[in-house]
């Protein structure tokens, strides 16, 4: 994968671009331990990413998988909503999608009364975003993302 894809993907970040020019991102955790996980409670490491972005979807999967989180993907809000019949822990979602917009999803969460928890991880105006926590996202992630701070709120809860 190249620079140029991080950098047209909105995820070139200087951690997220490092790790993509080389074949095993490390995604700026070159000082931690990506090992040990697989002891940690299953039921909280699988995650659902929702983003149209094929490169940044593939990049955050990879560095997920690593971590032994159980990651399934999706491209649009139809393919997230499908994907909800197995609810995952985590939810990564972007709101601006080919078919409509992320909160779509989020209310789905919610109707089905799932217990998933929601991340947005997007580059959208700020009244987009207080609808999103409005409809029950618990955290915001403004692309670039900083997968730094991401890890830090997945792993917090295990």
């Amino acid at each position: 994968m190249s620079e140029t894809v991080a950098k047209d993907s909105e995820w070139g970040s200087r951690s997220a671009s490092l790790s993509l020019v080389t074949s095993e991102p490390t995604f700026g955790l070159r000082g931690r331990a990506l090992t040990g996980a697989a002891s940690k409670s299953s039921s909280n490491r699988s995650v659902l990413i929702v983003e149209d972005d094929k490169a940044a979807r593939t990049a955050i999967a990879r560095l997920l998988k690593r971590l032994d989180f159980a990651v399934s993907e999706a491209a649009t809000v139809a393919e997230a909503i499908e994907a909800l019949s197995n609810p995952p822990a985590w939810i990564l979602l972007d709101l601006m999608l080919p078919d409509g917009c992320g909160i779509t999803v989020l209310r789905q969460v919610s109707a089905r009364k799932l217990a998933s928890r929601v991340c947005i991880i997007t580059g959208c105006h700020s009244e987009l975003l207080s609808e999103a926590h409005n409809a029950g996202a618990e955290h915001t992630f403004l692309k670039p993302l900083d997968v730094d701070r991401l890890l830090q709120v997945m792993t917090a809860a295990d």
